[in-house]
């Protein structure tokens, strides 16, 4: 039931791309992208009609992209399919919202500034906001898609502020290291029987090559040099810099959570002590062991760009390729890092992982110490704000189907069916009327016909007007 009613959801917010679709239609009679843009950024498209143009694209793509407040899909969503899958997941599919803004970026640009920081701050809201989740996520893989989540509102943040290549490439980053992450989630669930971290533990010894490869995503999704994450994540952030000081807050405090999440699973994980997994479904228990290599070799492969796919924009290269299908005027070209705000970056990364090991490895404080200082915040957040609660509860069998539902069903039987109903009984009355004439009596035949005939001709006669002018 609850993946249903997400999924509507997740449908509702990309049919909403049909709405700008029509009103751009209407206005320009094109749907070429690249013309589009060309109208948007020289100014042939009204204000109003861009306006409402982008804010439709967005409000599509923040349903495909699972951007507040229709994130709430994407956890439930990434619960069920095989981490095989995470290829689908993480680089193509949840991304298509992301790059649907990107291709109409011209657009994006061109719209008031108001629009744009609308877009950015949703992505900057929806990236802490999802990386709170992850802190507290106990299944491996519902940490993982809070995290895509995060990533994703990275990028759109990065849309809203004009950072074209920065999205991109942190989009291009994000699909390497993120699909190694699930692909990992897959080597424990092989060897536990389960997605639960509390139920695992312990399992760098048994099995070494998904822990090393785990590490190497885990500290690449938190941005730490040199690795791939690093570069395209310092990219984001130097463009928050550059146009808006919260927004570049926002951006830090959350790679600081998302190291914090990411090491929070590995010391769950892979240290301490074995918590016996989850038995089979013929009633085994899991006993830890490596992932045979069918499974651990694309993580090995994965691993190489989750480190090193990050330097082909050290030159600015990928960006001069990127920005190439822009016009000339709107790209901006390669930007000098600020030590400063990699400094930052690189000790919020740091301290996340800080404080990861205090916590879930060193126990000084535990855990469970924290969570009794803190009060209901900890229960709130595990219930993700009560969002689900509200979409679920509220929207959906409240008010869609317990008001908007009711009124489509008595439009259906009353004028649909209706109307319907109507025409089969005005069909069945004529029949009746048409019966009665048939009586069998030649004379009676012989007398409509005549009558018939007569009117014809007295209509006839009428309508060319030979009867007024005499």
């Amino acid at each position: 039931s609850r993946r249903r009613h997400t999924r509507s959801f997740h449908v509702t917010g990309v049919q909403t791309c049909a709405l700008p679709i029509l009103l751009i239609w209407v206005n320009t009679g094109t749907f070429d992208i690249a013309e589009l843009n060309h109208l948007a950024h020289t100014g042939a498209i009204a204000v109003p009609v861009l306006t409402g143009f982008v804010l439709g694209l967005f409000a599509g793509a923040a349903g495909k992209s699972a951007q507040f407040p229709l994130h709430f899909w994407l956890p439930d969503a990434m619960e069920g399919p095989t981490p095989v899958s995470s290829i689908v997941h993480s680089a193509t599919m949840v991304a298509a919202g992301v790059y649907l803004l990107l291709r109409f970026f011209g657009a994006v640009e061109a719209a008031p500034e108001g629009v744009r920081m609308t877009i950015a701050f949703i992505g900057a809201f929806t990236a802490i906001f999802a990386a709170s989740m992850g802190i507290v996520a106990t299944d491996i893989k519902r940490v993982l898609a809070y995290s895509t989540i995060s990533q994703l509102g990275y990028m759109v943040m990065a849309i809203g502020l004009g950072g074209y290549v920065a999205a991109i490439f942190h989009l291009f980053t994000h699909a390497f290291f993120k699909s190694l992450l699930f692909q990992g989630a897959g080597s424990l669930s092989h060897a536990t029987n389960t997605f639960e971290m509390p139920l695992m533990g312990g399992l760098r010894r048994s099995m070494p090559i998904t822990f090393w490869t785990f590490l190497i995503g885990s500290l690449s999704l938190a941005g730490v040099f040199p690795l791939a994450g690093f570069w395209s994540k310092d990219e984001i952030l130097l463009d928050a810099w550059n146009h808006n000081v919260v927004l570049w807050a926002i951006g830090t405090a959350v790679a600081f959570m998302t190291a914090l999440y990411m090491f929070r699973a590995i010391f769950l994980t892979f240290f301490g002590t074995y918590q016996g997994g989850e038995a089979s479904e013929h009633g085994h228990s899991s006993h830890p062991h490596e992932s045979p290599m069918s499974m651990a070799a694309p993580l090995v492969i994965l691993a190489v760009p989750a480190i090193a796919i990050g330097w082909v924009n050290l030159d600015g290269s990928f960006g001069h390729l990127i920005e190439a299908a822009l016009p000339e005027a709107v790209r901006q070209g390669h930007h000098e890092p600020v030590p400063l705000v990699m400094a930052i970056s690189t000790v919020a990364a740091l301290a996340g992982i800080a404080v990861a090991t205090a916590i879930y490895f060193a126990k000084m404080p535990a855990s469970s110490a924290i969570r009794s200082k803190l009060g209901p915040l900890p229960t709130i957040i595990e219930r993700k704000y009560f969002m689900d609660d509200l979409a679920e509860d509220i929207l959906v069998r409240k008010v869609l189907y317990g008001g908007i539902a009711q009124v489509c069903e008595l439009f259906d039987r009353y004028v649909v069916d209706g109307v319907v109903n109507g025409i089969a009984w005005a069909a069945r009355l004529k029949g009746e009327v048409l019966r009665r004439t048939v009586v069998g009596q030649q004379q009676a035949y012989s007398s409509l016909l005549l009558a018939g005939v007569l009117a014809a001709v007295v209509v006839l006669f009428a309508l060319s007007g030979a009867g007024l002018e005499r």
